[in-house]
């Protein structure tokens, strides 16, 4: 009978080693999963930090925009605005205006 029992307990403490070999290889399989998973804490690190660029991008944009309109509003209805595009982009001047144009240059190198 002794021998029988003893068979017995070491069938259950084997089964309970298994049973404690197996949850632990899930968690940790779960774990993993959750870090570096699709969908994971890295993944999601990662996604905000594009979410927060792109944010960023937007408000540029938007700021751009707002200039741009301010600048179309002004050569609709700004006469100063025209001639100031007119005379700084195109070059153009005003009937007995005299128009200098000056150029920077590199000074020479001295030998």
């Amino acid at each position: 009978m002794r021998g029988r029992d003893e068979g017995f307990r070491g069938q259950v403490g084997l089964r309970r080693k298994a049973v404690l070999l197996f949850s632990v290889l899930t968690l940790v399989a779960l774990v993993v999963g959750s870090i570096f998973g699709d969908r994971g804490l890295l993944d999601v690190l990662e996604q905000r930090r594009r979410t927060r660029a792109l944010e960023q991008q937007v408000d540029e944009l938007r700021a751009e925009n707002a200039r741009l309109s301010e600048q179309v509003r002004a050569l609709r209805y700004d006469a100063r605005a025209i001639e100031r595009v007119a005379r700084e982009q195109l070059g153009l001047a005003r009937p007995g205006e005299t128009v200098f144009l000056v150029s920077e240059t590199a000074p020479a190198s001295r030998p």
